[in-house]
């Protein structure tokens, strides 16, 4: 009897031991070997994202994902995803859930990237997620890239390149054996006339050397001097003619007061004048009778001039 016990005790704690290594391998393969405080983050994107997903601090392994749930925001649609991080680890509040990839065919996974915040995310706290960066994405949006470019750019270009070909060969085609004549004729023309086309340059260029010479003599260099020399002193001179222009405009306008009042002064006389002009001219006539008079009698009596007597009283008469 004593046997049969020993051997239930046997097997009971057999099983026990086999349940808690079940236990441990399922949560060491879970990821889940303790305790974990949850917090969330939301994507646009979630491919490859799943329960189990490792979630790493700064690539240091924290936890898992332990679910993935679709909602809209302002009518896009969004994905909440909740981090089981291991409980007690200190996450700054302002750190961001980026989904990362560690090679070209690793599998995603979340890496919570440090903040510089002081003050530290409280569990169920939702941190700004990231998206996707991984290589395959970046791979696929280039491929997409180059379609697009294939298909709205280089076919074009292909299609315009033999259209242009094809016109450019049926061109030549019509017009090579015109051509052709022309070139040889003027490759005659130029075997013969190319001497003399070469004589005629060189004594060109030797004038030409002539002429420079001639210009950059001495006599001439010094004469660009002076020439110099004297547009500089035309600037000085322009300075100072502008300088008495400034100061005749000056003098212009401090006299324009006084040449004002001189000018209603002129006017003033000038009426005066108008309205004397007929008495002035009555005596100047009277003057010119009394001239005439006189001229008359020192011509009928030049002795009057030295000893002539008072003239007769007409009136008496």
């Amino acid at each position: 009897m004593r046997t049969l016990d020993t051997n239930y005790v046997a097997v009971g704690a057999f099983v026990l031991a086999g349940a808690a290594g079940l236990i441990t391998a399922l949560a060491l393969l879970t990821g889940r070997t303790g305790s974990a405080d949850m917090y969330y983050t939301g994507y646009d994107n979630v491919s490859g994202i799943k329960y189990g997903t490792v979630v790493s601090y700064e690539g240091y392994r924290v936890g898992q994902v332990e679910w993935v749930k679709p909602y809209g925001e302002k009518g896009k649609p969004r994905f909440k995803v909740a981090l089981a991080v291991q409980e007690g680890w200190e996450i700054p509040e302002d750190s961001v859930a980026a989904i990362t990839s560690s090679g070209l065919l690793a599998a995603v996974s979340i890496d919570l990237r440090a903040g510089r915040s002081e003050t530290l995310a409280k569990p169920e706290a939702v941190l700004q997620g990231a998206s996707s960066s991984n290589m395959m994405a970046v791979v696929s949006s280039l491929a997409g890239d180059m379609g697009d470019l294939t298909q709205n750019g280089l076919k074009p270009l292909l299609a315009s390149l033999l259209h242009y070909v094809d016109t450019l060969g049926s061109t030549l085609e019509k017009t090579a054996p015109d051509l052709l004549a022309n070139m040889q004729t003027l490759s005659k023309d130029l075997s013969k006339r190319g001497p003399a086309i070469l004589e005629n340059a060189e004594s060109l260029s030797g004038r030409l050397s002539q002429a420079g010479e001639r210009v950059l003599s001495d006599k001439n260099i010094d004469e660009m001097d002076k020439t110099v020399k004297m547009m500089g002193e035309l600037k000085a001179t322009k300075a100072q003619v502008d300088h008495l222009i400034a100061q005749l405009n000056a003098t212009a306008a401090d006299a324009k007061p006084s040449v004002a009042q001189g000018l209603t002064d002129l006017n003033h006389t000038l009426r005066v004048v108008s309205s004397s002009i007929d008495s002035i001219t009555v005596n100047m006539e009277s003057t010119s009778r009394n001239m005439a008079e006189f001229s008359r009698r020192i011509r009928d009596n030049p002795g009057l001039i030295l000893g002539g007597g008072a003239p007769p009283d007409e009136a008496a008469k």
